[in-house]
């Protein structure tokens, strides 16, 4: 058969379908993506509300985990650096630095420091991208 026949006969029977067919209805994937996006947005608006940023720097700083690091680093700066495993790198500007585990309570806080200091665009590092200052 010839291909410009056949592209013919192909774009006839597409015009016959769509004047019989109703007229296009939303998808089952266009109501899923629109409340997919509503729901991103609840929870990114839940998660930056939970807390605070002062209120989760004050609890980072003030957890025991961190004091021993923070006494022997006094008048420097520190950042947070999230890691692959879901733990953060506590990192001092003089080099020094302590990891916390993902397992404690202080991590947790300090994931959530992170993704709400990043999401904002507050306390990010200058010098390190990604990572945001807990102090300095």
């Amino acid at each position: 058969m010839d291909p410009v026949i056949a592209t013919g006969l192909v774009n006839i029977g597409s015009n016959i379908l769509q004047k019989i067919l109703p007229p296009n209805t939303p998808s089952v994937e266009d109501s899923k993506s629109s409340s997919f996006e509503s729901n991103l947005k609840d929870i990114q608006g839940s998660s930056l509300s939970a807390k605070s940023l002062e209120t989760l720097r004050a609890e980072i700083k003030d957890s025991p985990e961190l004091q021993d690091f923070l006494s022997r680093n006094s008048g420097n700066k520190i950042s947070l650096d999230k890691l692959s495993d879901g733990s953060v790198r506590v990192l001092s500007s003089t080099g020094d630095f302590m990891t916390l585990r993902p397992e404690s309570s202080t991590c947790a806080n300090a994931n959530q420091f992170l993704d709400n200091s990043i999401s904002s665009g507050q306390n990010l590092n200058p010098d390190r991208e990604n990572s945001v200052m807990l102090i300095g």
